[in-house]
């Protein structure tokens, strides 16, 4: 096998992977690889090179505008252009990296992808179960799958975090406890050499991703049309909402909030008008309600849902945050205190995180 088959394999073979975690990531059960790709954490561990890291980034910047409009995509078309996307990746990785990084990629990327990997056929050819142990392997890391998919659940709710990433943190431990007793010595060894060097899972889960550019309708409220380059230099709260929808306007409090508290900070507000009925496509009508809520921060009138299509955005309301140097790093899905939860404040206190970076962008970046 090529090395460049050997990187498209693992890429495509990573394809159909469930994700696991509690990060609020914009691309939610996306292929696990997209997002390691976007981590830090990852670029330090590969210690590239100042050359390669502006490569690195050049290339990931290009196939994040391709890729955000495919969030809100059907399965199987979404998929194939995703699949087309990260094929492109593989392909420049090749030439980018080298042997020893694009290695210790891989160790990374079976450590995310955790015990599925025992199941997939990579590892299905080299590992050789006996029928008992595949059944065994199936029903342990099924039964696990399920319990992780209900504790999202409950986040999504709203419940507590912390007390969720502790039960979480359990059930792994437990599964891997009962994966490594059906796996022989021998097995247990293929599997450790697969995972390579150890590495802090932990640091994971703070992806940075190239904000979609701002599509001008040119219907603005409260501005001149604006661009995130434009903006370059303040934290950037994007939200999308419709008037008529009573989950943003329960966001709408919060909002003035913030604008509020951070006004005198590099902090812009910005809203993405997007209809969701005919009543809400009248200009006028946006104009009003935006007044009636005290709206003075910007207003996007979009009613060709342009942006709506280029974030691939699917709900009302969602907020953003793009960083001071145009990357997208936190998103909300929803109300903000849907059921009780807190996502007004956590958002707030990623604001002043976001506040608290350095106004010149890192050597990664």
């Amino acid at each position: 096998m090529t090395r460049f088959m050997a990187v498209l394999w693992l890429v495509l073979a990573l394809m159909s992977a469930p994700h696991s975690g509690f990060a609020a990531d914009p691309f939610r059960g996306a292929d696990p690889t997209w997002g390691l790709l976007h981590e830090p954490a990852i670029e330090q561990e590969l210690k590239l090179s100042p050359a390669q890291s502006q490569q690195f980034r050049v290339l990931l910047n290009g196939l994040d505008a391709k890729f955000f409009p495919l969030r809100n995509q059907p399965g199987d078309q979404g998929s194939k252009q995703a699949a087309a996307i990260l094929e492109h990746a593989a392909r420049n990785l090749e030439t980018l990296l080298t042997k020893p990084q694009f290695r210790r990629f891989a160790e990374v990327q079976f450590r995310l992808q955790g015990t599925e990997a025992l199941l997939q056929d990579g590892l299905l050819k080299v590992m050789r179960y006996t029928p008992e142990q595949r059944e065994q392997l199936t029903k342990v890391i099924s039964e696990t799958r399920a319990a992780t998919r209900e504790l999202e659940t409950r986040v999504a709710k709203g419940e507590p975090r912390e007390p969720l990433e502790k039960q979480y943190a359990e059930l792994k431990r437990e599964e891997l406890k009962a994966v490594t007793g059906v796996l022989t010595p021998a097995q247990q060894s293929i599997w450790r050499k697969a995972l390579g060097r150890d590495f802090d899972t932990t640091r994971l889960g703070r992806p940075i991703y190239r904000a979609p550019k701002l599509v001008d309708s040119g219907e603005w409220l409260n501005s001149e049309p604006l661009t995130l380059e434009s903006l370059a230099g303040n934290v950037i709260v994007v939200h999308f909402y419709a008037f008529g929808c009573i989950n943003c306007i329960r966001n709408y409090p919060t909002y003035l909030d913030w604008y509020e508290k951070f006004r005198d900070k590099k902090v812009v507000i910005l809203g993405i008008h997007t209809p969701e009925t005919r009543a809400e496509e009248e200009s006028a009508a946006v104009k009003n309600k935006a007044e009636g809520a005290e709206f003075k921060f910007p207003v996007l009138i979009d009613n060709a849902k342009a942006n709506w299509a280029a974030w691939g955005n699917s709900m009302w309301p969602s907020v953003y945050l793009v960083d001071k140097h145009g990357y997208l790093r936190y998103f909300w899905p929803g109300e903000l205190k849907w059921a009780g939860a807190t996502g007004d404040e956590w958002m707030s206190a990623r604001i002043d995180e976001l506040l608290a970076e350095p106004d010149r962008p890192s050597p990664t970046r």
